[in-house]
């Protein structure tokens, strides 16, 4: 019943650890002593500069009623008045002055009258003597005065005064040295002088409105600016003026932070006693904890075979490390099996060519495979969690991808660019809401078939250019020999002549037809093979002229080609290359215009016999040539459409042929300048002639 109380229980050690040594000592020892503390220091400092402000303003007063004593006796003199009231010059008045002012305790004597000054020992006068006479302060330039006046000869006719003048600055040391105060005198909340030794500590805090007892730092970045207690107050006579009193408290702070730094130092000390208690107690705890941690580590890294231990005399460890066994045991077990799950739905899933997609109601996919990723070329990544219509846009003109999805259980082909290329997709949809589906509610299945479309499409087209050109030459093979049969012995050696070339053009055709048919089928089904052995260029170039001369005689083409004694050595399958020039001199013929010229030219370049063969025809579109070696795919004219017959077996076969003896082969620019095509051969020696 009352196991929670139990002294092995974590909460109850660490409240008898943390709350009787920190928490207790703190908030009932030394808060309160330390704000004691403080107060009566502030009021200690606070009655010391009300006492000397008040000895402060006697010791003012005093010095004023000095110098206006002093004033009196000077304008009484019988000197000063003769020599105001004489016509003696300046000068004799102004030495009169300087006498007095050496043996009077004032620092400038000045002689005025209504119409301006007469006579002044240290300043220009001429400013005091327009101000009122009873006025006793006075700011002349970055000097502050007291002053005091007098008339002299009152009864005289024009009014006459002395001004006797005391600097501030000398005046407030004096006092300072009793009073033990600072003072700074400002005018228009501008400083006029102080008795400070660093004056410009004064330009920081002195110039607002000052509370009484308002503690200044002055100028904090001075490194012998001192803590200041602060009061304001305004000379009665000139309002303008204010009389700023400092009392310097810096050892009285400082005894105040030692204090507190005695305090804190003790209640550290008290923290730290407490400290080594809780230390004590939770060694007991941290060592099993330390063990559980490392066995957690142990399991985040996957070691999920060890079991966890930990010797603990805290109860709430040991059902700790219960329950982490516990859960260790089962989560091994649970692993195991998605481990195993998961891979054979991988497998499953990437084993599958074909693309799965999961789509939810807001057309979002939730899912793509592998598969998906083989068809896009985008990663099944950056798939999930976008719109099915963002990577999937249909040809210009057509609905958006996601309106043209097949129905549940049904399929349906749409047509997208992919990859950079029309690419035809057919879908198949079904209804995919299992509760591990989330919101996923709709499984597409995708499949590129485009390559089934050109091929189905292709092998449609070549049935019909296949019996188209096996009809032709058949065709015009059964007229001739239908009229030597029949009319052979009406017919003249000319005509007889005449129809044998035509049969034997029509044999050439076909053969070069089926040799090519033959090849094609060869390549497709990876038995091609060459055989390549010495052999002059000349001789294969030749063999392919004779081959196709029946039909350049019937066209009436004429053929330029190399007939030097001194020919190139190649490595290369003669049958073979001999039938590759054939298919290029047919491929010219076929285009060249009636009397046109077909060249054959060969150099040598880069240790391989050049050989290209132009024609005068209507040329092939540059941006046609990269399709011009495909199978099925034939020369066209500028209309795009085939300029002659043939179902574009010739091209690649020729492509084939020359590539596997490590040639190239290829077509050069020359728009409107009639076909240039071309191959390369290695040569069987270097041969630079």
């Amino acid at each position: 019943m009352f196991g929670f109380l139990s002294s092995k229980r974590l909460v109850i050690q660490l409240m008898l650890a943390f709350s009787l040594f920190i928490v207790g000592t703190t908030l009932t020892l030394g808060l309160p002593v330390t704000w004691l503390f403080q107060q009566q220091t502030e009021n200690h400092t606070q009655s010391l500069l009300d006492q000397a402000a008040q000895t402060t303003f006697a010791l003012l007063q005093n010095n004023q009623s000095q110098l206006e004593n002093l004033a009196l006796l000077i304008a009484e003199r019988p000197t000063l008045g003769q020599l105001v009231a004489g016509s003696s010059p300046s000068g004799e008045l102004l030495k009169y002055l300087e006498d007095i002012l050496d043996t009077s305790d004032s620092d400038v004597l000045i002689v005025c009258s209504s119409a301006g000054q007469l006579a002044a020992t240290s300043l220009a006068g001429e400013e005091i003597c327009s101000q009122n006479p009873a006025a006793n302060y006075m700011i002349d330039g970055d000097t502050a005065w007291l002053f005091a006046t007098a008339q002299i000869n009152p009864a005289a006719s024009e009014a006459v005064w002395i001004v006797v003048g005391q600097k501030l600055d000398t005046l407030l040391n004096k006092i300072s040295q009793q009073s033990g105060l600072d003072y700074a005198l400002l005018a228009d909340n501008k400083l006029a002088t102080t008795n400070l030794e660093i004056p410009s500590t004064l330009t920081v805090g002195l110039t607002a409105e000052i509370l009484p007892g308002q503690i200044l730092k002055l100028d904090p970045q001075h490194p012998t600016a001192k803590t200041h207690i602060a009061e304001s107050n305004r000379l009665a006579e000139t309002p303008d003026l204010k009389l700023v009193s400092l009392l310097n408290v810096e050892a009285d702070y400082a005894n105040n932070r030692q204090m507190i730094r005695l305090i804190v130092g003790g209640l550290v000390g008290i923290s730290a006693l407490g400290a080594l208690v809780a230390v004590m107690i939770s060694r007991r705890i941290s060592q099993p904890l330390n063990q559980l941690a490392q066995a957690a580590a142990a399991l985040r890294g996957g070691d999920l075979n060890t079991p966890l231990w930990a010797t603990s005399k805290v109860w709430e460890v040991d059902q700790l490390t219960n329950a982490l066994e516990d859960a260790r045991v089962s989560l091994k077990h649970s692993l195991d099996q998605l481990h195993k799950e998961k891979t054979w739905v991988e497998n499953l899933l990437n084993s599958i060519v074909e693309g799965l997609l999961t789509v939810d109601d807001r057309g979002c996919i939730t899912f793509a495979s592998a598969g998906v990723t083989r068809i896009t070329g985008i990663a099944s990544e950056l798939l999930v969690g976008e719109s099915i219509d963002t990577y999937f846009i249909p040809t210009s003109g057509e609905d958006k991808f996601s309106s043209q999805l097949p129905a549940p259980n049904q399929s349906r082909r749409v047509s997208v660019p992919l990859n950079g290329r029309e690419t035809l997709l057919a879908i198949s949809a079904s209804q995919f809401v299992p509760p591990e589906a989330g919101n996923a509610n709709l499984a597409l299945v995708i499949r590129d078939v485009s390559d089934e479309e050109r091929i189905h499409r292709m092998m449609g087209e070549f049935m019909a250019n296949i019996t188209h050109e096996f009809r032709t030459p058949l065709a015009a093979l059964a007229a001739s020999v239908e009229l030597l049969v029949e009319q052979s012995p009406d017919l003249t050696p000319d005509e007889i002549v005449h129809l044998l070339n035509a049969l034997n053009i029509g044999v050439i055709n076909l053969q070069a037809l089926i040799d090519n048919l033959l090849e094609s089928a060869s390549i497709e089904a990876g038995r091609f093979k060459v055989s390549p052995h010495p052999v002059e260029l000349n001789k294969i170039i030749q063999d392919a002229v004779n081959t196709v001369r029946p039909i350049l005689e019937k066209y009436e083409l004429n053929i330029k080609y190399p007939q030097t004694e001194k020919s190139l050595l190649v490595l290369a399958d003669q049958r073979r290359t001999c039938q590759a020039v054939v298919n290029l001199l047919s491929n010219a013929i076929k285009h060249s215009p009636e009397h046109g010229v077909i060249e054959i030219t060969t150099m040598i370049a880069d240790q391989k016999a050049w050989v290209e063969v132009s024609d005068q025809g209507e040329g092939v579109p540059s941006h046609y040539h990269k399709q011009l070696f495909h199978r099925f795919t034939a020369p066209v004219g500028e209309d795009g459409a085939s300029s002659g017959s043939g179902f574009g077996l010739g091209l690649s076969v020729v492509k084939a042929i020359i590539e596997a003896q490590y040639g190239e082969v290829g077509i050069t620019d020359h728009d409107q300048e009639g076909a240039h095509f071309w191959f390369t051969i290695p040569l069987a020696k270097a041969d630079t002639a």
